[in-house]
């Protein structure tokens, strides 16, 4: 028996920080995936894939453990993943590994998990993005103790920028920045505010503008060089506004086609001097979250 499920990156999240009264973030999903196989197969060495897929088969023993198997009935069992999401560049990487893997495993036990439930199993592991629900939703990316859905963005696209940096959110969250979270808190209020009228009004303008706070805000966090005059000019050729990775190196431009001049802007930017901050300009489409068996 072979099982395949995926779960979509991010590119980074919309809003993060201090937001009624802990850190939750709301991240938002593209179409780049991670997939998960599982196969039945004794005869392979799981040497090398324990090695590789660490996390991946912490979270196959966990679903187990979960539905009241013991993981000693999970030996058998082997995993691929195939992802062409980049890894430590806030893009949910780890998320889609661990999501994909909950839902092949819990669909080869023969059990409907919800995406509540494989949340509550992400979050045991390590902190997880909320592109694990396939609605737009504010999450408590720590402990998993705050949900609030909002249903889906209105049709957009995002223009993502690469950052070259690699940023490991275990060891970025060892640094106690509390102080500047809370400093932000009311900037966060605001762009949440802006974001719910946006959701409300089916607006892409005001949901661009939250995010654009946010960023703008997480910049005495994580800096990101030349944000401002990427911001400036997306503005002026057509873009809603723009979101970062806020513990990772990629930008994002919402946008449609259309509205906004992308072959301008790439063309402008290429030649700055902060672009050698950043690997890759490319298109994606926002799409709905969460994992999904493809094959069983």
């Amino acid at each position: 028996m072979t099982i395949e499920a995926i779960c979509p990156a991010s590119c980074g999240e919309l809003l993060q920080g201090y937001i009624e009264g802990g850190e939750k973030l709301i991240s938002y999903s593209i179409n780049l995936f991670s997939k998960v196989i599982i196969e039945e197969e004794q005869k392979k060495s799981k040497e090398k894939a324990w090695k590789n897929y660490s996390k991946a088969y912490k979270m196959l023993e966990q679903v187990f453990q979960y539905y009241g198997y013991h993981q000693r009935e999970a030996e058998h069992l082997y995993l691929q993943i195939e992802s062409a999401i980049p890894i430590a560049k806030g893009m949910a990487s780890s998320t889609a590994d661990l999501a994909a893997t909950a839902v092949a495993t819990a669909n080869y036990l023969g059990k409907n998990i919800s995406e509540e439930e494989v949340a509550k199993l992400c979050i045991k592991i390590e902190p997880t993005d909320s592109t694990v629900f396939s609605s737009i939703t504010l999450f408590d990316h720590l402990k998993g103790s705050f949900t609030k859905q909002y249903g889906n963005i209105p049709k957009c696209k995002v223009l993502l920028l690469e950052g070259k940096e690699k940023i490991d959110t275990i060891d970025f969250r060892k640094t106690d920045r509390s102080s500047y979270l809370r400093e932000n808190e009311k900037e966060m209020k605001k762009a949440l505010q802006c974001f719910e009228e946006g959701i409300k009004n089916n607006s892409l303008k005001q949901i661009g503008k939250a995010a654009t706070i946010s960023a703008f805000a997480n910049q005495s966090i994580l800096y990101k060089e030349g944000l401002e005059e990427i911001n400036a000019l997306s503005e002026k050729l057509g873009a809603y506004g723009i979101n970062v990775a806020h513990s990772g190196s990629v930008i994002g431009i919402l946008y449609n086609e259309g509205s906004f001049d992308q072959e301008k802007f790439c063309w402008s930017i290429k030649k700055k001097s902060y672009m050698k901050n950043y690997l890759s300009i490319v298109s994606y489409n926002m799409i709905p979250g969460g994992g999904k068996i493809v094959n069983t």
